[in-house]
């Protein structure tokens, strides 16, 4: 029996020294009921006979054109780069997978090729008219014309239309040169080659531009082989022609995109290294052999760990910690650098690699804190300034007043002026001192209901809460929720909505409990929103900004979250989220 027998399935060829391929390869085939020839290098011999389609490995494979040359057909080609497609394809492989794919990317490749297979062999052995049937569902161009000068078309099969547009008829009777609708830079090159390879007797494969009837361009690739008359010399030239346009241009945007992304990383101040599986280095960008002081020639393949041998203690625990950190290196002198490093694990060309990102804080962390450092400046300058100006003034009428040597209502008055500028500011600078100096929370376990209730006499809002999430137990510090409260409901008030609209919602929740303060004022602006929760940042004339901060330092302390929305209806809502905890 021989592969060509209609009841016999034929054996795949699969060529390949990759354990783990070959068993995926073959659990597939056997799947489809066909029997596997497995070897690991051409040397080895096989039945070609029992031969019906070939899969090579060509990843770690050193001479693929003439491995491809000697198998028997179709191929299905293997590689792990999208670049190597074309060059397979002109080798002579019938198809092509990119590894690594998915198990059922590479079934639909082998199902590809194992149906060409299929309509091929039988094809052979019908009639002309089923030849020509088979001819016009190939992809591409078959083709036979004469060794002219104008390679006139002896024949042409139909997908000549979907390539030039032009039909069969129009090039057989020699209204269309095929020959003439080749880029005019390219004719001369391709008739070249193509007379050299019939010189010598061997098949050709070239690629070139060629100008469709719609006067599109398109890249082909054509292989074929010479056929001898009567004499030695060729008189006919047979083979096929492929369209190329979609692959190369997949493969320009691929090495633009390439192009591209090592421009940014040329320029960036962020320091990148990719490193394989073993540790050694595949690629530094300028910043990182800057910071390195090492150029790319002794980088690349030299041991990242190696490499950090030299650098601080604190970089190094941060790379051997695995995940992504934020740390400082102290110098002497009381200086620091601080960094971000960002920590990927990545698949290239089938192959697990690390990378690795360190991007310098200092001079950012440095900028904002003289910023901060400026504005809070500014801000108690201000209020001392508003305190003391209208004391300085008050103390010149007290004095006016006291040398008149009479008793005068007005000092009543100016004193108590002065008392309550003087209450202000000190109210002013607790409210800096507990937001610098806010504690540890000190968890004892705590009813809702009994925190609620001691905020009544201090502030008017109304309860919405079930009796059973009043009587939930949750692990807080009594008197910093007690104190974000107050803060919050006292915003409320103040927001210019009715005092009776102000509302205490509670919800207890099995992984913790939320609290919402409402109230119907005009709201927050959108655009003020991100910025109410920053330090110093307030709506109000006379706020110090301090109020929503602290609140979010204590629900951040106790491991909660506190975010402010627009409220349904008009006014705001503050939506706090306290996890359920445990006393200490």
């Amino acid at each position: 029996m021989t592969a060509a027998d209609p009841h016999v399935s034929p054996a795949v060829l699969v060529v390949t020294r990759d354990p783990a391929l070959f068993d995926d390869l073959q659990s597939l085939l056997r799947a489809r009921g066909r029997p596997v020839v497995h070897v690991t290098d051409l040397t080895t011999g096989y039945d070609r006979a029992r031969i019906g389609l070939s899969i090579l490995d060509t990843c770690d494979l050193v001479g693929v054109e003439e491995a491809l040359a000697q198998l028997p057909r179709p191929i299905l080609a293997l590689t792990d780069d999208d670049g190597r497609a074309e060059v397979l394809v002109g080798a002579g492989a019938s198809d092509f997978a990119v590894l690594p794919c998915s198990r059922a990317v590479l079934s639909a490749r082998i199902s590809a090729a194992l149906k060409l297979r299929e309509r091929v062999v039988p094809a052979l052995s019908d009639s002309q008219s089923s030849l020509q049937t088979l001819l016009a569902n190939l992809p591409g161009v078959v083709y036979r014309c004469a060794n002219d000068e104008e390679w006139s078309m002896q024949f042409i099969s139909e997908g000549c239309y979907d390539l030039t547009g032009y039909s069969p008829e129009e090039f057989t009777s020699g209204r269309v040169n095929f020959l003439g609708l080749i880029h005019h830079e390219d004719r001369d090159r391709t008739r070249e080659q193509v007379q050299q390879a019939l010189t010598d007797r061997r098949p050709f494969r070239v690629t070139y531009r060629l100008h469709t009837a719609t006067g599109a361009c398109k890249w082909l690739w054509a292989q074929g082989q010479g056929v001898a008359g009567a004499g030695s010399e060729a008189n006919a030239i047979e083979g096929v022609i492929t369209d190329l346009s979609e692959l190369r241009q997949t493969k320009r945007e691929l090495e633009e995109r390439e192009l591209l992304l090592e421009t940014l990383l040329a320029v960036t101040e962020t320091a990148y290294i990719l490193c394989d599986e073993h540790g050694a280095v595949d690629y530094a960008n300028l910043a990182a052999q800057t910071w390195l002081k090492m150029p790319d020639s002794r980088l690349v393949g030299a041991r990242f760990a190696d490499l950090l041998t030299g650098l601080p203690n604190e970089l190094r625990e941060a790379v051997g910690r695995g995940r992504d950190s934020i740390f400082t290196v102290d110098h002497q002198g009381g200086d620091f650098e601080a960094y971000h490093l960002v920590m990927r694990n990545v698949q290239i060309s089938g192959r697990p690699h690390t990378a690795y990102a360190f991007k310098r804080l200092t001079r950012e962390l440095a900028r904002q804190e003289v910023e901060v450092w400026k504005k809070v400046i500014r801000l108690i300058a201000h209020e001392i300034n508003n305190t003391l100006a209208p004391i300085s003034s008050l103390l010149h009428s007290a004095r006016l007043i006291n040398a008149a040597e009479a008793r005068d209502a007005r000092l009543d008055r100016i004193i108590d002026t002065i008392s309550e500028r003087s209450k202000h500011l000190g109210e002013f600078l607790k409210g800096y001192t507990q937001f610098a100096r806010l504690p540890r929370p000190r968890l004892e376990s705590t009813k809702w209901r009994s925190l609620i209730d001691r905020l009544d006499g201090l502030v008017q809002f109304k309860i919405d809460a079930a009796p059973e999430d009043l009587n939930t137990v949750n692990a807080v510090d009594r008197s910093q929720i007690e104190q974000a409260l107050i803060n919050l409901l006292k915003n409320a008030v103040e927001s210019g909505g009715p005092p009776e609209e102000v509302t205490l919602r509670l919800r207890a929740h099995r992984e913790g409990d939320e609290i919402q303060v409402l109230d119907r004022g005009p709201g927050i602006p959108p655009e003020q929103l991100p910025k109410v929760l920053l330090p110093f940042y307030s709506t109000k004339r006379t706020g110090t900004g301090l109020g929503l901060p602290l609140c979010r330092e204590i629900i951040d302390a106790h491991g909660g979250t506190l975010r402010i929305e627009a409220r349904e209806g008009g006014g705001t809502a503050v939506i706090l989220w306290i996890p359920r905890l445990a006393a200490a």
